[in-house]
């Protein structure tokens, strides 16, 4: 009876939570790309909801969504320093634009 749960997981790599910790989590696909690679790579058509059922049985949304805070993940990118020469050009230029309207200048 193992050996079939074996297989089984084998065979439907969306049932296994580590694979869906993988695709979802670490490399951060959605549930129709995660669908895809289903299709190109094992020949497996499932729908978006079947592996979404997946995903909240084994309670992996908790690793995605708009609360997540990338900063202490390794997610984020440095910024490089024209990226960081940009964004203080153009917080200089809000300050000169807010005080125009203030009747400063």
């Amino acid at each position: 009876m193992l050996c079939g749960t074996i297989l089984i997981v084998a065979s439907e790599p969306y049932k296994d939570k580590q694979w869906l910790y993988d695709m979802y989590v670490k490399r951060r696909m959605n549930l129709t790309d995660i669908c895809k690679r289903l299709k190109e790579s094992y020949n497996i058509e499932v729908t978006p909801q079947a592996v979404y059922n997946w995903v909240k049985k084994y309670d992996l949304l908790k690793y995605r969504g708009k609360g997540r805070n990338l900063s202490s993940t390794s997610m984020r990118r440095p910024k490089s320093p024209m990226q960081k020469q940009v964004e203080q050009k153009r917080r200089e230029m809000q300050k000169i634009n807010r005080n125009k309207k203030k009747g400063k200048f």
